[in-house]
């Protein structure tokens, strides 16, 4: 039987590839008013598992995972290859890992085609550091320049539950901050509305521990109170790694996808010529709601 050594040279901790990684701006635009689709915008802090979130989503999906969904394609395949790697064998990594959003990055997203049962959905992930989120917290009128929460039709809110268990009064208070600085700024207003808890496989032995659930509901319990029936605040739990001793990994991940999209496909939008000679990063996502209004 032939043996494969492993390679002697030192293994480079992330791979790049040729090609998008993904979508700008105006490219986002672009397929929408082709296709229409679902804007999802994730709102989250540093190393909290924004990217871990949607690697996994894509994963699942063309490894054929999800039991309601399949994988019909994507726009930044390259960009999605480049954050699983860290959390594959090829990668020779000692633990999975996923590659951050540098800081230097602006806004761009990551698209993925879903066969549904009631047919193909476009979905576009908003995907910018979380140090810009972070930012939020001294500067809650800056929301305004976060053009993706304008325009999304749904919302992502991500705690990680580790730090909630560990450093509540913390973790709630910054939740809180960027909840209202986004509540304030007015881009929450007809959105689906999700606050979902990352980590769960380290902050919780099994999926019936109990403090990190308790302490997630009584978040969620608040951010709802705040809502004050204006929009409803969705909740959800998952855990992206697999749990000490156990290979299943994205525990939650097909029932947030099912919530995100529930609302039904947004078709495309007829637009006019008139156009700013320089379109803002929110003039150009805003475009197809202009054209629905004129």
């Amino acid at each position: 039987m032939e043996v494969t050594e492993r390679p002697t040279e030192p293994i480079t901790p992330a791979v790049t590839l040729p090609g998008a990684r993904s979508l700008s701006i105006a490219a986002c635009d672009v397929l929408l008013r082709q296709r229409g689709g679902t804007v999802v915008g994730i709102a989250a802090g540093p190393d909290v598992g924004k990217t871990t979130l949607i690697a996994t989503m894509y994963e699942l999906l063309h490894r054929r995972r999800m039991s309601s969904f399949g994988f019909a394609g994507s726009e930044t395949l390259r960009g999605y290859e480049e954050r699983c790697h860290l959390a594959r064998l090829s990668s020779y990594a000692s633990r999975p890992d996923t590659r951050r959003t540098p800081v230097g990055v602006g806004l761009e997203f990551t698209h993925l085609r879903i066969a549904t049962s009631g047919g193909m959905r476009d979905v576009l992930f908003a995907d910018r550091s979380g140090e810009h989120f972070q930012a939020i917290l001294s500067r809650p009128a800056e929301v305004k320049e976060f053009a993706e929460l304008h325009r999304s039709d749904a919302i992502v809110l991500l705690v990680d539950l580790a730090r909630l268990v560990t450093d509540t009064h913390v973790t709630v208070s910054g939740v809180r901050r960027l909840f209202l600085a986004m509540d304030q700024g007015g881009v929450l207003e007809g959105k689906t509305v999700t606050l979902v808890g990352t980590k769960a496989d380290v902050a919780m032995s099994s999926p019936r521990s109990t403090k990190a659930a308790r302490e997630m509901t009584t978040l969620a319990d608040e951010l709802d109170r705040r809502a004050s029936g204006r929009f409803s605040i969705g909740r959800h739990i998952i855990a992206c790694r697999a749990r000490s001793g156990s290979a299943v990994i994205g525990e939650g991940v097909e029932q947030l996808l099912a919530a995100l999209l529930a609302g039904g496909p947004s078709r495309p939008r007829r637009v006019d010529d008139a156009w700013p000679p320089r379109p803002s990063e929110l003039d150009l996502l805003m475009r197809g709601y202009r054209g629905a209004r004129s």
